[in-house]
């Protein structure tokens, strides 16, 4: 039976996201991938990941355009302090030719693609991450703003 009762504190929330860099290979997808960690033990059941991007259009009616990403099945139970890591490739490529995002310890891993033909690069800067409950309530929501390489201490810093 799902857990289908809302609670006073939040379930699960964005913990990290890692967006590709530019030029990445549909066969580099699962390096981009956004972290989900839950806060309490409970069942995430329908609970999803959205992808939203502002087209900031005037014509359009309608200036943002979504999907999703990634639906918890019915029922997820989920225990608190696990770390959900969502990649946007493909299961098939990460059996076959593993990265080492697709290895990485304490981490559960799932993918938006079954195929490796269904793998996309998602997050661009300006775009959203949404974690989105049951009820189609927005639990969190992130904005995706990758780090620029000038951005980055050089290899001369030390470190204070």
């Amino acid at each position: 039976m799902a857990d289908f009762r809302p609670v006073e504190t939040n379930k699960a929330h964005i913990l990290t996201i890692r967006p590709a860099p530019a030029g990445t290979e549909l066969d580099n997808a699962n390096g981009e991938w956004v972290e989900i960690i839950v806060d309490v033990s409970s069942d995430m059941a329908n609970w999803r990941l959205q992808h939203l991007r502002g087209l900031w259009r005037a014509e359009m009616a309608k200036p943002v355009e979504w999907e999703w990403i990634y639906t918890w099945g019915s029922p997820t139970f989920v225990r608190a302090g696990e770390i959900y890591r969502i990649h946007s490739g493909s299961r098939v490529r990460a059996a076959s030719h593993a990265l080492p995002d697709d290895v990485a310890p304490g981490r559960i891993h799932v993918y938006a693609a079954g195929p490796a033909a269904a793998a996309r690069i998602f997050w661009q800067k300006g775009d959203y991450v949404r974690l989105v409950d049951a009820f189609g309530t927005v639990i969190d929501e992130v904005v995706v703003w990758p780090a620029t390489p000038d951005a980055a201490p050089s290899s001369g810093a030390r470190a204070s």
